[in-house]
């Protein structure tokens, strides 16, 4: 049995919100920023959208950005809210959607913004490096055969080239 989802209103998104869909209107349109980073260069741009409960920043990225223009009504279906610098975000990501709404939201409430609230980064999961993980656990980058782990750096762990425990090991 398929359910028709539901929306959102503003004032109820939270720092766990998943698979949100929400209709709002475009208050605002920041300025594009060029990101680079180690998965490449990307643009973003931040745009403040509002219903009559509240307002959000809705992060658009490289092709959604230019898609909308202030005053326009948009409906967001399976975004999610990502926490950054302790203020929450309003996303599409790859499986959602962003279209425009063919029914005008004529009020707005531009008073209770949601991202101005401070809210506690979430903890993101470390990568211990643990069996199979990367610099130092078992395998992968460190550990056994790679480059750390029990054998130190260099060229490696038990067994590896140049390391091993005490040297036992084949060029230790």
């Amino acid at each position: 049995m398929e359910t028709t989802p539901t929306n959102l209103n503003v004032k109820d998104l939270t720092e766990n919100s998943k698979n949100v869909n929400a209709t709002i209107k475009v208050i605002e349109i920041g300025e594009t920023k060029e990101i680079h980073s180690k998965f490449g260069d990307k643009r973003v741009c931040e745009v403040k959208v509002a219903d009559a409960t509240g307002c959000i920043l809705l992060s658009l990225w490289d092709d959604q950005i230019g898609k909308i223009a202030v005053g326009d009504t948009i409906s967001i279906q399976n975004g999610y809210i990502s926490v950054v610098r302790n203020s929450m975000r309003l996303n599409i990501g790859k499986y959602g959607k962003m279209l425009l709404s063919e029914e005008p939201l004529n009020e707005v409430n531009t008073e209770n913004n949601i991202s101005d609230k401070h809210v506690e980064q979430p903890e993101r999961p470390r990568r211990s490096g643990g069996f199979g993980g990367r610099g130092g656990g078992y395998s992968g980058g460190g550990g056994y055969s790679g480059g750390g782990g029990y054998g130190g750096g260099g060229g490696g762990g038990w067994g590896g080239f140049g390391g091993g425990i005490g040297g036992w090991f084949v060029g230790g």
